[in-house]
């Protein structure tokens, strides 16, 4: 990922250097550090950068929903959501590659932090017999007893798009 000069000021306006902390971390010493993690409120786009970040850097443009051949990026507040209603993510990365601010980035992670909540409506959660949401995870993600490996899922939504009885929401 090219760090420019908006990268660095957006990482900067959300963290503190005290002189001691500069100089501890020179010298060895250690200070607890305060994390500036944000948790994300919306679904975002996969290769998305650390919230804090993006709230900073996204600008709008809409550069990426353009992009998107499946129209799952939209603008909401003047930043960039992922709604997975009606087809799933497969992390083709035009996303990434069209962003001018770095705030989508192939080298960021291609997980969109979304996980499958099994709801009522589920079969298997009403003792009946189904496996759609299990053969259709490429990431084989979806256990039988319906739990979930949350290091193989990368929330890309093809159990909610495979479930016919709409059984699976996805949660940030």
């Amino acid at each position: 990922m090219a760090k420019d000069e908006q990268y660095y000021q957006a990482y900067l306006s959300m963290n503190t250097i005290s002189r001691r902390g500069l100089f501890r971390g020179l010298l060895g010493g250690t200070q607890k550090s305060v994390s500036t993690e944000i948790a994300r409120q919306v679904a975002r786009p996969p290769f998305a950068c650390p919230e804090h970040l993006f709230v900073s850097v996204c600008n709008g443009c809409g550069d990426c929903v353009s992009v998107c051949p499946y129209g799952l990026i939209q603008l909401q507040q003047g930043k960039a959501t992922l709604e997975i209603d009606y087809s799933a993510c497969d992390f083709c990365g035009k996303c990434a590659e069209i962003c001018s601010t770095n705030a989508l980035n192939l080298a960021f992670k291609a997980d969109t932090e979304l996980r499958p909540v099994f709801n009522q409506r589920c079969l298997k959660k009403n003792k009946q017999s189904c496996d759609t949401c299990q053969q259709a995870c490429p990431q084989q993600a979806i256990l039988s007893d319906l739990t979930l490996d949350n290091e193989k899922c990368n929330g890309c939504g093809e159990c909610k798009i495979a479930c016919f009885v709409n059984g699976i929401e996805l949660k940030i």
